[in-house]
């Protein structure tokens, strides 16, 4: 929920309250053609407790990697990888962070550092308000909110 967070707090509302709408949309679709596609040798979608990210890699580090279709929406995505890390360190465990744009040839990085940390600590605690509140939080206009899946719930 840190990717919606991030994103849109109205969007974060309506997914918290399960309100879906078309997930069938091109480009969900057009990222879970590519999620299949890329590293077929990795096994995916892992799941640990509350979360489910799209690999791990073992080597020398141990590394949770993120697929996406476009770097677009790449901060929301870089702090739902955070969130990841920030959760496995709770479980006990040290991983990196790999967000990897197949389509754009393109990888990022990421390592936990205790100002990370704490802004996720931070953002928990505001999505909590957020998504208890019985009213849903007002639009506000972003350039990506005509590809949105909740587009027609704000605009129509």
């Amino acid at each position: 929920m840190i990717q919606y967070y991030i994103a849109c707090k109205r969007e974060l509302w309506l997914f918290a309250n399960q309100i879906n709408m078309n997930y069938n949309n091109e480009d969900i679709s057009i990222g879970r053609l590519i999620h299949e596609r890329s590293y077929s040798r990795e096994k995916k979608n892992i799941n640990l407790g509350e979360v489910s990210f799209d690999f791990i890699k073992k080597g020398q580090e141990m590394a949770i990697f993120e697929v996406k279709k476009s770097s677009k929406l790449e901060e929301p995505v870089r702090w739902q990888l955070y969130y990841y890390l920030w959760y496995v360190k709770k479980s006990g465990n040290e991983v990196k962070g790999v967000l990897v744009y197949p389509e754009e040839r393109k990888r990022e990085k990421l390592e936990l550092t205790p100002e990370i940390e704490a802004k996720i600590e931070n953002m928990i605690k505001e999505i909590e308000k957020i998504v208890s509140q019985p009213i849903i939080p007002p639009v506000i206009v972003k350039p990506y909110c005509k590809r949105c899946t909740y587009y027609e719930l704000c605009f129509v």
